[in-house]
């Protein structure tokens, strides 16, 4: 599969499966090399233990490493949340590389795309590949409907393609009904999808 700078990747693959992490780090390091700056939003893992996986699978870290972390025990559909966390430090103290910010509600997708793109942002002239993971998008419609992910993710797509960014986004297809992928779906220039222990794109 031939993924370029600026393709947003739509990766459905159960949740259960063991395949989806290796998939997740061919996509974040898709010149094959771990010099990368790598942006991940992460809902449910926790950030020690998601740049524990990339180093057990890659063997080194990218050269920077910036976590999003979102809050998704927040208890009302209504909440906005509050400002985010000071950054903390996954890789060590002081490690810069490695930081991780932090969104207190689910609900909250402007404050979500205002980190996001303020990562972008600040990488925009990197010298190295900038790639993404979300993950998920099964735990954000959760949250919200899909009609306002949708519209979050088309803010968030053409971003990263104007960083000319290789960004995947993770979604369980058995926790959505067929309407719910199709117009998710519509939002990617790619979608891989995992069935009977094979990828393919389309």
């Amino acid at each position: 599969m031939a993924i370029r700078p600026g393709d947003n990747v739509l990766v459905c693959c159960p949740s259960f499966t063991g395949d989806e992490p290796r998939v997740c780090l061919d996509l974040l390091t898709p010149d094959g090399s771990t010099d990368v700056y790598a942006l991940s939003v992460l809902f449910t893992k926790s950030p020690g233990e998601y740049v524990d996986t990339w180093q057990r699978l890659a063997g080194a870290y990218p050269t920077r490493m910036r976590i999003v972390t979102v809050d998704a025990s927040a208890p009302s559909k209504g909440s906005q949340g509050g400002g985010a966390d000071a950054p903390d430090d996954p890789g060590g103290e002081g490690d810069t590389d490695r930081a991780v910010e932090r969104v207190n509600s689910p609900h909250n997708l402007t404050r979500l795309g205002v980190r996001v793109t303020g990562c972008l942002d600040e990488w925009d002239d990197a010298p190295e590949t900038v790639a993404v993971c979300f993950q998920s998008l099964t735990t954000l419609l959760q949250y919200v409907d899909v009609d306002n992910a949708v519209g979050f993710l088309d803010a968030v797509t053409d971003r990263c393609a104007a960083t000319d960014a290789v960004a995947h986004y993770h979604i369980d297809p058995k926790a959505h009904d067929e309407q719910t992928i199709a117009k998710l779906s519509a939002v990617f220039d790619t979608v891989l999808e995992f069935d009977d222990g094979e990828w393919t794109a389309r």
